[in-house]
């Protein structure tokens, strides 16, 4: 968190780095955000959950949250949504239904900062999709640091301080928050807020002592260098860990579901009654159903459970791995937190780089 203390004058208020924008100030900052344009923020559902979601009222927002149940990349990309309207009568037309509407995406961890820019690779390279990317232009993000709870090993994939693809970011101190401005839109959009001020040398070193705490609060961890893992995901191809682990999966999907990074979608088309024209629609899909890798014939490319299991493993550590340049993981703990047969996705992993380290053929 270096530059603390470094403000420069930026659009008419002090901001760049090191800026506290006290407690009592962010409801009225969150006011005016939502009067202009449109706000996804977390909020509590039931007692223990946090869910992001489209807020009209500051008073709805709960940052003291570890994890939401679905990640903040259902603002850029949502589980379902129409991408093309077409017409079959009189002619044959199709127009594709494009969302560029700006809106602030608020309080985002880390964890799941590294997910949107993992996405944003994803949905820009080769064929560019143009409905991700209207709406990651039209985003305006907001990133919160946090504290871990049991399921979080960022640490160990490298995500715990992601602040790449923020345009603020937030690390919260007694007072408040210090704020650092990391784009031109964070900047307009600090704009909003009703008071700022210099930090003070407690807050400062507050803020510098923040990773250091969040690093010694996580406690799972993956055993061994992550850069080692593709290929001792590649030498353990036909491990009897994927089998035993199918054992206990149910294939539900729940996995992928809350996954930040997971981007497989299926594409349907609806046709309307008069049948004179209709939809298409793309919506999230699974690698852990059974008729995922399903094509003509029939033929099912993983049609046994053990098969994507190991799928969901070597995605994730080996084949976007070697693509990306590293893990397609956050460590933000939700598929294990989540999982209905209580399969950690880190003791997997570890179990497969323990035959490694022990020599097992």
């Amino acid at each position: 968190m270096s530059g603390h203390g470094n403000g420069q004058r930026m659009m008419g208020i002090v901001t760049t780095q090191g800026v506290v924008l006290e407690s009592c100030s962010l409801p009225k900052m969150l006011a005016r955000m939502v009067r202009t344009r449109r706000v996804m923020a977390p909020v509590k559902r039931g007692r223990t959950a946090f869910a992001f979601d489209w807020i009209d009222d500051p008073a709805e927002v709960a940052l003291e949250y570890v994890r939401t149940v679905l990640p903040p990349k259902k603002a850029i990309l949502p589980a379902h949504e129409s991408i093309l309207d077409f017409s079959l009568e009189p002619t044959q037309t199709a127009a594709p239904i494009i969302d560029d509407e700006p809106f602030v995406l608020f309080g985002v961890h880390p964890c799941d900062m590294s997910g949107i820019t993992q996405l944003d690779w994803a949905f820009s390279r080769n064929v560019k999709d143009p409905h991700y990317l209207a709406r990651r232009e039209a985003a305006t993000i907001v990133a919160l640091d946090c504290m871990p709870d049991e399921y979080c090993f960022c640490t160990s994939v490298g995500t715990a301080g992601t602040r790449d693809g923020a345009d603020l970011f937030l690390t919260p101190i007694g007072t408040g928050f210090m704020v650092d401005v990391l784009t031109p839109k964070g900047a307009a959009l600090l704009e909003e807020a009703p008071a700022l001020r210099e930090p003070s040398a407690e807050e400062l070193a507050e803020a510098e002592a923040w990773p250091e705490e969040k690093a010694r609060c996580i406690t799972r961890r993956i055993d061994g260098d992550i850069a080692d893992l593709p290929d001792i995901l590649e030498r353990r191809y036909e491990s009897d860990v994927w089998n035993s682990t199918a054992e206990r999966c149910y294939s539900c999907g729940t996995c992928t579901i809350v996954c930040p990074t997971c981007f497989c979608f299926d594409v349907r088309d609806e046709v309307n009654l008069p049948l004179t024209g209709g939809s298409r629609g793309r919506h999230w899909d699974s690698c852990q159903f059974l008729d995922f890798a399903l094509v003509a014939g029939p033929h099912n490319f993983r049609g046994k459970r053990g098969s994507r299991v190991r799928h969901r493993w070597l995605r994730k550590f080996e084949y976007l791995h070697r693509e990306y340049g590293r893990p397609f993981c956050t460590g933000c703990g939700r598929c294990t937190q989540a999982c209905t047969a209580d399969i950690s996705l880190t003791d997997v992993l570890n179990e497969i780089i323990a035959e490694v380290n022990v020599g097992v053929t």
